[in-house]
């Protein structure tokens, strides 16, 4: 009797090893994954490819944010931004992988955050500009904007390597952390540069206009939206060249330098937000992004 429920057991064992781990291994074989980085500092992104010919789509989760993937020449590539102010550890990395078969595959790996380097600064606002430290001027500004970043557009409007807006004088860098009058703190979520007032300011790479208007502490801004959630800002403008809705191609003059808005002198305030999440433009430049 415990002879034959042995071989029973047996062929059970056997019989679901070949429904059930032989098709996610076959479809585990021929997708590959790979990081394009070895570590992520706060306030940047590092590309994790996803390369193979049975894939059809994939989500990435970690640090509690889903990132979308997006179709690559050679697979799928998914843009993980992490926080200026994401604490300093490893984090688990999940990502979901559905092949052709129709089955879901789940692979879980690691990536370590590191620290961004952050400077800290002193600014001193006149009398007459001391309304735009208000902590609720402050929320709806950054909730206008986060509703502009908020559209994941699967088209990719960009082909070649981005470029600065305008030659200029680097300003306060990204993340930033500004102490203004004495007694107020703010992060600086974008990259400043120096330009002469009435500067050309130019279209870092190609997309569609989706926001062209008057705010408080931005001034005259313009925000672009590049495709795959990926979006860049334009702030303090002394004039504005385009409008919601018009396509612009990488290099096009999208305005003038100015000092509209929450500013001490002429400059341009450049933010670039990858999937709702604010990012260093000039290291987001640097980034080797998959076609």
């Amino acid at each position: 009797m415990s002879l034959k429920i042995s071989k029973t057991v047996c062929k059970m064992a056997w019989l679901a090893l070949v429904l059930l781990a032989v098709p996610r291994v076959a479809a585990a074989d021929s997708i590959s994954v790979r990081f394009a980085f070895t570590l992520i500092h706060q306030g940047q992104v590092g590309v994790v490819l996803i390369t193979g010919t049975d894939l059809t789509s994939a989500t990435a989760t970690a640090m509690g944010h889903d990132y979308a993937c997006f179709p690559v020449t050679q697979g799928t590539a998914c843009l993980l931004a992490v926080p200026m102010d994401q604490p300093i550890k490893d984090y688990p990395l999940s990502i979901v992988m559905i092949p052709k078969s129709g089955s879901v595959i789940t692979w879980n790996s690691t990536f370590t955050v590191a620290a961004g380097q952050f400077i800290s600064e002193i600014v001193t606002l006149p009398g007459n500009l001391a309304y735009l430290l208000r902590d609720d001027v402050e929320a709806n500004e950054n909730a206008r904007l986060a509703s502009a970043y908020s559209m994941i557009t699967p088209t990719r409007y960009w082909e070649n390597k981005w470029v600065l807006p305008l030659v200029g004088a680097p300003g306060s860098p990204f993340g930033t952390k500004r102490l203004y009058n004495g007694s107020i703190a703010r992060r600086h979520a974008g990259q400043d540069m120096h330009a002469a007032l009435g500067t050309p300011v130019l279209a870092a790479a190609s997309g569609r206009v989706v926001l062209s208007r008057q705010m408080d502490i931005h001034g005259n801004s313009i925000v672009i939206d590049h495709g795959w959630g990926i979006y860049s800002e334009y702030a303090h403008f002394s004039r504005r060249y385009v409008v919601p809705g018009q396509l612009v191609s990488q290099g096009d003059v999208i305005g003038l330098s100015g000092s509209s808005g929450r500013s001490t002198g002429p400059h341009i305030h450049w933010e670039v937000s990858v999937d709702g999440i604010m990012t260093d433009p000039t290291a987001f430049m640097q980034l080797a992004l998959p076609s």
